[in-house]
This record gives structure tokens, sequence and C-alpha cells, in this order.
């Protein structure tokens, strides 16, 4: 997964910087996330990895997502990803162009994992921390709970994690020891 992130990082950026300047933020958010769906399709799949199918081909069949940016464009961006083998990186390159849109809006998507789940004092206590951390943007909380992680928090907001987790801190011992 980290991998794809690593891939989808710089067409994420790339087209969120040219759907900012045209003003289609939200209608490029809205092509990826269809071609993302499309891609998911099992057959889709089949078709773009089919050492048989030309470029050109397996483009067109991308194309037919309709979708509400410049045709130009967006057929651009299908060929580069089909002739850098990129296509598999779609669903990242989507999530990573709504969390740009996010911060452009001045929110921060923060996931909080927790060993048990959070009473509404404790999630008060972590928002309220997290807006000191994260000053002048919104922070929008999510919370998971993962009874592997003993007790404390894990914190992930895109590329920061923060673990203060009782499984984290044994982990970090682990290693320490190992050393």
């Amino acid at each position: 997964m980290a991998d794809l992130i690593t891939v989808a990082r710089p067409y994420a950026e790339a087209l969120y910087g040219l759907a900012k300047e045209s003003g289609q933020e939200q209608a490029w958010a809205d092509a990826l996330q269809a071609l993302a769906a499309m891609i998911a399709d099992v057959q889709a799949q089949a078709f773009l990895t089919d050492p048989e199918r030309a470029d050109a081909e397996k483009v067109s069949l991308l194309t037919a997502v309709p979708v509400a940016v410049d045709a130009k464009a967006w057929r651009a961006f299908l060929a580069l990803l089909i002739h850098n083998d990129r296509w598999p990186a779609t669903a990242e390159i989507g999530t990573l162009f709504a969390d740009a849109m996010r911060r452009a809006e001045g929110v921060v998507d923060v996931l909080v994992t927790s060993a048990v789940a959070l009473d509404a004092g404790q999630k008060t206590a972590v928002q309220s921390a997290l807006e000191r951390r994260f000053t002048g943007h919104k922070v929008a909380f999510r919370e998971a709970v993962d009874a592997a992680l003993i007790g404390g928090l894990v914190i992930h907001t895109g590329d920061l994690t923060i673990d203060a987790s009782v499984r984290g801190q044994v982990q970090q011992l682990a290693r320490t020891l190992r050393s």
C-alpha cells in the first residue's frame, strides 16, 4: 500500500494543480472516483493486464468513463497512467487528490485508533489536542477500535502517524533490546 501511495502522490499533486487552475477540483475528484470504480471491476483489470492489448485500446476503454472535465486533459492523463503502468494506483490517486482538496479547505482528516471505544470526554480531549497540533485547520475526527493496541492511541493523518499505544511501546522496547 505504501508503494502505491508513493507512486500515486505525484499524479495526484499534478492533477490537483491542473484542477485548481481550471477551478474544476470537484469535477476532477468525481472523475477519479468514477475511474477507480471502473478499474475495480475484475473484467476491466483483466483487460488492462492483457499483454495482447495495445495501450490505445486500454486508453479507449478508460475514456468510456463519463466525466465532466476537459476531454483532452483527461485522455492525456489516462494515456500517461497506461503508458507508465500506473493504473493500479488510481484509487490512491483519487484519495490523495481528495486529501489535497480537504487541505486546501483547511480540513485535516485524522483517524484515531484506540484499544477501547473513547467516551465523550476523551474524544473532546483528543479533538482539542489535535486542533492545537494542527493550528489553523479544522480537524475531521474519525475513530476506530483495535483491541490489539492493548492501551493508548494511534493517530494517523496523511504521512504522519503518532503511535502512543502500549503495543507500539512494547515493540519499540523489543527493537531497542535487539540492537
